[in-house]
């Protein structure tokens, strides 16, 4: 077991726990029956800026617009700290040669990306350029900065440009050069949001109170996902599996958020398909249903949505719809909430800010990030993962790559996704290994923690509310 990692497995040996706590000889004396108190926290959701309404729809010209308007006054913050007396000027009110700050919103023009007129040329007969199935990134990308009133091109050594994408809100320090480019000194990003005092642990809680996060369950799908490890993780969380240490731990956990990847991803829709088959489409959301009922019996449960999942796909998704629980659902609002994707919300006084990590992997498609700090816990396939939550985090919004490449709604008021608070514990659902890693932004510090996909990995994350540690839990072998 890796560090960091704890397994729970069958086995002959009974490993899992001490033997004088597991199989042992009958001493002709009955143990006392061992109560444990489920660990109850405070919990409140913000999801109220990722709902949808009716006069939200406009251009998209005017969500880059909120973004950089919403984002602008902590960018200047930032630029007066970082560079005192460095004048910041508009890209019409250039000048070649002189030094200066230029604030705006990051195009990245990409020879590679998909683009829907590519399947039109197809359909003619032309000949399409192929381009590679996980990346889009080539040599000859660009970097345009915009501001309010026109646009100027990047270049330089202060700026890589394969580690950004289009959206990003940022400053550069730099001046133009012959040919009308502008040649980048350094760059400056968005001062933090300020962050809530986080609430110290008291005395009774030194074992800690655990949030569990997972993602991928992928219910009802016995080739992406095993019935075994599904009801290991279950049997664990309701605390009717392992010793007493192991019975320990479930019952500090306070709260389990599924974050998206709950039902198989769907082939063909459903209206397609005769009585039969739909009567088998239907089948794993029974079987979500019995395990979100057998959960919210013990412990209380948060599910987002995620890609795939019967809600909207474009960001931000919308619950899902408590008729596809009809057992569930009888413990809303006490113990089980269909949430949005992005989920905003606090526990123990702690704030949590989550995706179902579709603007992490749309993220790794359109950029090529740089190694992450040395340093947290988990496994090196997580390192990605980590680097581009904790981009996201210093860039100060949770999606910039929508709606360029990544689908979301047309937004005309407000930016939902940029980060107006900023979270203690930051996480992604759906990567392929688990990951967490410290980030510090001036004085703020955030938790980033890759949630791995636990039909592949069967691997959940406990996260310890008290001091925001957190380590894996690996069922099967």
């Amino acid at each position: 077991v890796e560090a960091g990692t704890r397994e729970v497995a069958m086995a002959p040996d009974a490993t899992m726990a001490p033997a004088d706590d597991m199989l042992r000889e009958p001493n002709g004396v009955s143990d006392a029956p061992l109560t444990l108190q489920r660990a109850v926290l405070d919990y409140s959701a913000r999801d109220e800026r990722f709902a949808l309404d009716k006069k939200i729809y406009g251009q998209y010209f005017q969500l880059y617009f909120q973004r950089l308007m919403l984002l602008g006054p902590r960018l200047k913050q930032a630029v007066g700290a970082k560079w005192p007396g460095v004048p910041a000027v508009k890209v019409l009110d250039l000048k070649e040669g002189e030094e200066c700050v230029v604030m705006g919103t990051l195009y990245k023009d990409m020879k590679l990306k998909p683009s829907i007129l590519d399947e039109y040329v197809k359909e003619a007969g032309a000949k399409a350029s192929e381009v590679a199935a996980k990346k889009f990134v080539s040599d000859d990308d660009s970097l345009v900065l915009e501001d309010e009133g026109a646009r100027v091109r990047l270049t330089g050594n202060g700026i890589a440009v394969d580690c950004f994408v289009t959206g990003v809100v940022l400053a550069v320090k730099g001046r133009v050069v012959a040919n009308g480019e502008f040649e980048v000194d350094e760059i400056c990003y968005p001062a933090p949001a300020p962050q809530a005092t986080r609430p110290r642990a008291s005395e009774e809680a030194t074992a800690g109170r655990h949030v569990l996060l997972c993602s991928g369950l992928r219910v009802g799908d016995d080739a992406a996902s095993s019935a075994l490890n599904l009801e290991l993780m279950c049997d664990y969380v309701t605390g009717n599996l392992g010793g007493a240490n192991d019975q320990g731990v479930a019952a500090s956990i306070a709260r389990v958020v599924i974050c998206g990847g709950a039902l198989p991803e769907a082939d063909v829709p459903a209206q397609s398909l005769d009585g039969r088959a739909q009567a088998a489409v239907a089948r794993p959301l029974r079987q979500l249903d019995v395990l979100l009922t057998t959960l919210a019996a013990s412990v209380p449960v948060d599910l987002m949505p995620g890609d795939g999942d019967p809600t909207n796909q474009a960001l931000p998704q919308q619950p899902l719809h408590p008729c596809l629980f009809p057992e569930a659902k009888r413990f809303s609002p006490q113990t089980f909430a269909s949430c949005t994707n992005p989920h905003d919300f606090t526990v123990g006084g702690v704030d949590f800010l989550g995706t179902a990590g579709q603007n992490v992997s749309n993220l790794a498609a359109y950029s090529n990030v740089v190694e992450g700090v040395e340093g947290g816990a988990g496994d090196d396939d997580a390192g990605e993962a980590l680097d581009l939550l904790e981009a996201t985090v210093r860039w100060q919004h949770v999606a910039p790559s929508a709606p360029d490449t990544l689908a979301c709604y047309p937004y005309k008021d407000r930016d939902p996704f940029f980060i107006e608070r900023s979270p203690h514990v930051y996480f992604a659902g759906m990567q392929p290994a688990f990951g967490c890693r410290k980030v510090r932004v001036d004085d703020v510090e955030t938790t980033c923690v890759a949630v791995p996909d636990f039909s592949k990995t069967g691997t959940v994350v406990l996260l310890n509310v008290d001091t925001l540690e957190c380590h894996a839990v690996t069922f099967g072998r």
